[in-house]
């Protein structure tokens, strides 16, 4: 009787540590996919500078420098 009780607990404890494992496996995999998207629209985004001061940015596009300047205030 005490030898079922046992198997029936270690049969249950792996059932749970396998969803668990599947759980983060998707999880994980879920990340992955999320931060190549991230890495796509980093790869595509130009490059630019930002100068603040106080509580005006001023953001000028590195690939275009003779064009006008973006003011924004905050």
């Amino acid at each position: 009787m005490v030898v079922m009780i046992i198997a029936g607990t270690y049969a249950a404890a792996q059932r749970q540590r396998q969803q668990r494992l599947a759980s983060l496996r998707a999880e994980h995999q879920r990340i992955e996919m999320e931060l190549q998207r991230v890495k796509a629209i980093a790869d595509q985004s130009q490059p630019v500078v930002v100068l603040e001061n106080g509580d005006t940015r001023l953001i000028v596009n590195r690939d275009n420098p003779k064009q006008r300047p973006q003011l924004f205030y905050y």
